[in-house]
């Protein structure tokens, strides 16, 4: 027996917390019944409808890297009708979903899987992903704004919060514009955003360049690649690794 939520998220639909979300709108039927209640378990093999369509499942698990563009909602429907990541993989066999949350005008690394153990692990912020992201930004970033991001800013009511990294890559006197970038292993809502407003940084652009040992230095913006097989074991070896450490 598993809950609900978990085999929606193995069968590939979605996450497990967006999985969560569908149980508590009552959008899920499991044998003819809708189900709104959170942890209630069943069989692995139960028939489950999402949207009255029945949920199938699969096997099979894809994971791509995509360098999303900007002005493209990290969701694979969007009421507003505006462009989602669901529109760049419409020649997919199988469906997949973005692990985690990357913001409307922010562009760069998003994982698109249909394995939900994976994505809820990724996403989790207890395990601490790092993300690196390139910020463009107005004026000259100065040497005490850089070193404050990383010795620490407060955001979200005195939140503390630190870069692993962060440096100037490049000032342009010319256009009075700085590229800065940092490393975060935390995951807020406009958590980079918040952090470069609480040093006095005026944002212009952000960019997400790397997650973890995944870059999209090779992926043009709105492509994706399929990760390699030993970028999927490395992934699950953080994965296995770190439950490991929790389990002893």
């Amino acid at each position: 027996m598993e809950r609900l939520q978990k085999i929606i998220a193995s069968r590939g639909y979605c996450s497990r917390r967006n999985a969560e979300k569908l149980i508590v709108e009552g959008r899920v039927k499991v044998n003819g019944k809708i189900i709104m209640t959170l942890g209630e378990q069943f069989d692995e093999n139960v028939e489950i409808l999402i949207n009255n369509k029945p949920l199938m499942k699969t096997d099979e698990k894809v994971y791509y890297l995509f360098n999303k563009p900007r002005m493209v909602v990290t969701t694979m429907y969007d009421p507003k009708k505006r462009r989602t990541v669901a529109d760049f993989f419409k020649d997919s066999d199988l469906r997949v979903y973005p692990v985690g949350r990357l913001d409307f005008d922010v562009s760069g690394a998003l994982i698109m899987t249909n394995d939900g153990e994976l994505a809820n692990f990724i996403m989790h912020p207890r395990y601490e992903f790092r993300k690196t992201y390139q910020a463009l930004c107005q004026g000259k970033v100065s040497k005490y704004q850089i070193k404050e991001l990383m010795t620490g800013v407060k955001i979200d009511d005195e939140y503390l919060t630190k870069a692993i990294y962060a440096n100037l890559i490049k000032y342009d006197p010319d256009k009075d514009e700085s590229i800065i970038e940092l490393t975060i292993a935390e995951g807020r809502k406009h958590h980079v955003k918040k952090m470069l407003i609480a040093a006095d940084i005026y944002l212009q652009k952000l960019k997400r360049t790397q997650i973890e040992f995944l870059t999209i230095n090779d992926i043009e913006v709105g492509k994706f690649r399929e990760l390699k097989t030993h970028e999927v074991r490395q992934l699950y070896g953080m994965y296995k690794s770190t439950k490991t450490k929790e389990k002893g």
